[in-house]
């Protein structure tokens, strides 16, 4: 991921979503390529503190990832289920 141009440069929509595959690939998820993407939001929460930037892609599956980058630079992928 180190070479995308967006790995240092905000997150946008293709970037968040690589992040949510390879998380998945590296934890074999057998359906990797069934998750099918639907809304996606990305913000910085503190202006200040680029790091602070959060996205939300939210999939056709009952749920919803957070994606973020921590203060040593790793991508932290959170997944939530509707119910």
């Amino acid at each position: 991921m180190e070479n995308h141009p967006n790995n240092y440069n905000g997150w946008s929509r293709e970037y968040a979503q690589m992040a949510i595959m390879k998380a998945l690939e590296k934890v074999e998820f057998e359906e990797v390529n069934s998750v099918e993407f639907t809304r996606y939001s990305c913000g910085t929460l503190d202006p200040d503190r680029p790091y602070s930037e959060v996205c939300y892609l939210e999939t056709k599956s009952p749920g919803y990832f957070f994606v973020m980058r921590d203060m040593v630079d790793h991508i932290n992928v959170v997944y939530n289920r509707w119910d």
